[in-house]
Parts: C-alpha cells; structure tokens; sequence
C-alpha cells in the first residue's frame, strides 16, 4: 500500500502485544481533558455577559471566574499532556496475551449518578437555596462515585455549601439563592 495511509501506520504506537493500534487506544481519557477546557471557554463566555457596576475592585464579581477558567485551562492541557504521554489501557481490557479486548470499560451508573446529581441542583437551586442544593449535590456526587458514608457526606455537603455562602455574602457582598432558607 502506498500514499498517505502507508506512512501513518508507521507512526501509530505499539501495544503490549507488539502488535500496531490505533492513536486512540489508551488515550480515551482525552475526553476529560476536552471537557474541562471547554468549561473554561463557557466561564470566559459567562465572564463577558456578566453586567456589574463596580469594576474598579481587585476582587469583584469578575474576578474567581476568570480564576476558575484559567485554571480550567491549566488542568486540562496538563491532563491532555498526561494522557498523551502515557496512554493506559484498563487491565480489564488486557487479554492473557496482553492484546486488547474490544469493548468499552465505562462506569455508566457513576457517570449517569454524577450528571443527575448537576441536573437536579440546577432544578432546586432557586427553590431550597443555594446551602441545601450545593450540600446535596455533594452527597450525589459522592454517592455515584461510590462512597456509603451517608450522613457523613451530607454532613460535609452542608459545613462545605455554609462555608462559600459566608465567603461569597460576606467576603464578596454576592448573594447566593436564599431558598427556603430566607431573606
């Protein structure tokens, strides 16, 4: 085989096996990376459409966003970098001869838990307020992520959401979703 196709299976990385896969075999991981900066591009997209009056401030409105999508930004090229360098294949995905299974090693229930857990704090968010909402999607997140530690999570989730309702009333003067809690 000659053209374009012959030169790249030259540059395509050998497995265990010896034997030739593809760019994407171990690097799948590539997806979480790609997330991140995209999250980082909808803060900047969010940081622009944000009206405030005062600008003059070191530390205003504008100021943790731009924060949380640098570093958006700098954790996702490092994971990019990470995964590039060193590709992993699950050992589920290894056969007895260090060939790889077809097939996908994706944990779906934690990833499905992870997601209705955003979905629903972005449902009550403004009915139960900002302390309730954020200490239960904490419990959701660490319920699909595994842990059984129940009353403990929750118990975390509340002194956590507590904590940044102090930081961003107090601190900044921004006011998070009251809810049911008042004011």
């Amino acid at each position: 085989m000659t053209g374009p196709a012959a030169d790249h299976t030259a540059e395509v990385p050998s497995g265990r096996d010896g034997v030739q896969h593809g760019f994407w075999t171990g690097r799948s991981g590539l997806v979480v990376p790609a997330i991140i900066i995209a999250l980082g591009f909808f803060l900047i997209y969010g940081i622009n459409q944000m009206e405030v009056g005062d600008e003059d401030t070191l530390f205003g409105p504008k100021a943790f966003p731009w924060i949380a999508a640098v570093a958006c930004f700098v954790v996702g090229a490092l994971l990019a970098v990470q995964v590039i360098r060193s590709p992993e294949v699950p050992e589920a995905m290894l056969q007895e001869d260090g060939s790889i299974r077809a097939g996908s090693h994706s944990n779906w229930p934690a990833a499905l838990g992870a997601l209705g857990s955003f979905v629903g704090f972005a449902l009550i968010l403004e009915t139960v307020g900002w302390i309730i909402a954020a200490a239960l999607v904490f419990w959701g997140l660490t319920v699909s992520l595994g842990n059984r530690r129940y009353a403990l999570n929750l118990l975390i989730g509340l002194a956590m959401s507590s904590i940044m309702q102090l930081v961003f009333s107090g601190l900044l003067g921004l006011n998070l979703p009251s809810g049911v809690m008042g004011g």
